[in-house]
């Protein structure tokens, strides 16, 4: 199975692009703003994953500091 992300400037062409790869029998969605900053974060927990231990408060701080920077 393969996988293919396409952003599109507007609502329009999303529903079109949908429904070409739906007739073309393949499945296919939308993503909601939740779920695309969902996405987001899973890739980049992935790129960052360093399978060490780090306490819920460490990370916690992290997030609550590095939240000014965006």
């Amino acid at each position: 199975m393969e996988t293919l992300i396409i952003n599109t400037k507007n609502a329009n062409n999303a529903k079109l692009i949908l429904e070409l790869v739906q007739k073309l029998g393949e499945s296919a969605k939308i993503l909601s703003l939740e779920e695309q900053e969902d996405f987001l974060l899973g890739l980049i927990m992935n790129i960052e994953k360093t399978n060490e231990k780090v306490s819920r408060e460490t990370i916690f701080n992290k997030l609550k500091n590095n939240g000014n920077n965006f």
